[in-house]
């Protein structure tokens, strides 16, 4: 089950957990935000990697249909981040920017080392909380 999370003021999440390619729905979990904007968040110890990225584009691409989201990214406590992870995550057609979100300093490294991938297409920037991040989407021009 995922986990629904509300920030002080803003409305409560609605949890879309699915299912993708296989993988077991727990290894990411998508809620909807205010302005189409979507918190993904990734398991706790997971390794982010081709395939969590290939999860993540489905339920995307299920979610957007034919327009773009923003994406709140919280990367808390994941294991690990491959080279291949940053392309495909970066690759992704139906984000308007990413805001990756963590806590402490291994999150922050993992956090700026996906985002030094391929990321030049869209606005993406690394955040220690959902509201700062989600404060950053609302300033950009045509994300939200």
């Amino acid at each position: 089950m995922s986990e629904t999370t509300v920030a002080p003021g803003s409305p409560p999440e609605q949890p879309l957990q699915r299912e993708a390619g296989g993988l077991p729905a727990s290894h990411v979990s998508l809620s909807a935000l205010p302005d189409v904007a979507v918190k993904a968040v990734l398991r706790r110890g997971a390794d982010l990697d081709e395939a969590s990225a290939a999860q993540l584009r489905e339920q995307l691409g299920e979610l957007a249909g034919d327009r773009r989201v923003a994406v709140v990214l919280e990367l808390t406590g994941v294991g690990s981040v491959s080279r291949a992870a940053r392309a495909a995550y970066a690759a992704i057609p139906f984000v308007s920017a990413w805001a990756v979100v963590g806590e402490g300093p291994v999150d922050r490294l993992l956090g700026h080392f996906l985002l030094g991938g391929e990321f030049s297409s869209v606005p993406a920037r690394y955040f220690t909380s959902d509201g700062e991040a989600l404060d950053w989407l609302k300033r950009l021009d045509h994300v939200l």
